[in-house]
């Protein structure tokens, strides 16, 4: 009864507020909700805005797109330096983990390949390592490609060059970001390359830097396509003019490494160049060598169903164990032997 008294006594209470009272009230309720509302929409990008997002697009008709190239195995390499790996990311995963459960979702098995193992999430090689301009990138690149042979490759190199600037710089980025995409194409001949530009930096003298590094990667892609070849080019850089590219504010703090925003924005823009290049029809199935079809369920252990050397081949299972040239890591067997591995007890 009581309760029924103060209810109806609410309506009054209200009328007999001056006006000024009334104004606050409504004012704070408005805040409120539109507080409530933007915090909704901070949560974790890698874990939580990724999936949010993922189900979006596929109630707007994302699925109804398809397997890319009619379902095949896609054998991806991500090669970079700090920015592929996803340094400074959450979960240290940066745009790769979001790319590869992009693929998975439209229905193809995909097995990431490289010599170095980084970030929250299984399937996690990756052909990237920190501080490492573009003629290291080459080099490091000829101890693990013609043993992999990936049919999709994703660049993203060319800041260590400007963050090194003293050593390296943007004086021969053309030179080496053309022999780097050469040798891909040479030795993985069933690759379609996306190449990209890098994202800006706060510091005056390295975004020079990196504006001339990016002058000379876009004109390596326009030779190269002009040439025939399976290229495409995600541009990274916001000067071009175009929509959701990584700015200032998508930087972290330590200036170098994009905020997870900014890393899911690049993971974006090169999923749209493998749709375009998914268009135009040249992706390729991998080379049959015996890698095996899926990263994910190869490195639980729970498949031995690989590209082998015959169609429907079956790989060990219990695959093989190397280490690297360098001596720095272990890995599981992707494909063949390479020359100069030598075989590891163990997986670290």
């Amino acid at each position: 009864m009581r309760l029924q008294q103060r209810a109806a006594a609410i309506p009054m209470a209200w009328r007999q507020l001056p006006s000024l009272h009334k104004a606050l009230v409504i004012a704070a309720v408005v805040l409120f909700s539109f507080v409530a509302l933007m915090r909704s929409d901070t949560v974790d990008v890698v874990h939580d805005r990724w999936d949010r997002i993922t189900q979006a697009g596929l109630k707007v008709g994302l699925k109804a797109e398809g397997p890319i190239a009619g379902g095949i195995p896609i054998r991806i390499m991500f090669i970079g330096a700090s920015v592929t790996l996803g340094d400074r990311s959450t979960g240290e995963v940066g745009y790769r983990k979001q790319i590869r459960d992009w693929i998975v979702s439209r229905g193809n098995r995909v097995n990431a390949v490289g010599a170095n193992r980084y970030g929250d999430f299984e399937d996690n090689d990756v052909q990237a390592f920190g501080a490492q301009p573009i003629k290291p990138t080459l080099d490091r690149a000829r101890e693990i490609v013609p043993a992999t042979q990936p049919n999709l490759i994703l660049v993203n190199a060319g800041s260590s060059d400007c963050f090194q600037e003293d050593n390296w710089g943007a004086g021969h980025v053309y030179r080496d970001m053309h022999d780097l995409i050469e040798f891909l194409l040479l030795e993985s001949p069933r690759a379609t390359i996306v190449m990209s530009t890098i994202v800006t930096c706060p510091w005056a003298g390295t975004e020079q830097c990196v504006k001339g590094a990016n002058a000379q990667i876009r004109q390596v892609a326009t030779d190269l396509i002009r040439e025939g070849k399976p290229i495409a080019l995600a541009e990274m850089h916001f000067d071009q003019g175009l929509p959701n590219r990584p700015n200032l504010t998508d930087i972290g703090p330590d200036d170098m490494h994009p905020t997870d925003r900014g890393y899911f924005l690049m993971g974006d823009i090169f999923m749209e160049k493998v749709r375009e290049v998914d268009r135009k029809g040249w992706l390729q199935p991998p080379v049959q060598n015996g890698v095996p079809a899926d990263g994910d369920t190869e490195r639980v252990g729970k498949n031995t169903e690989t590209v082998g050397e015959e169609a429907g081949g079956k790989g060990p299972e219990s695959p093989e164990v190397l280490e690297v040239p360098d001596g720095t890591s272990t890995r599981k067997r992707h494909g063949a032997v390479h020359s100069g591995w030598r075989r590891s007890e163990v997986v670290i």
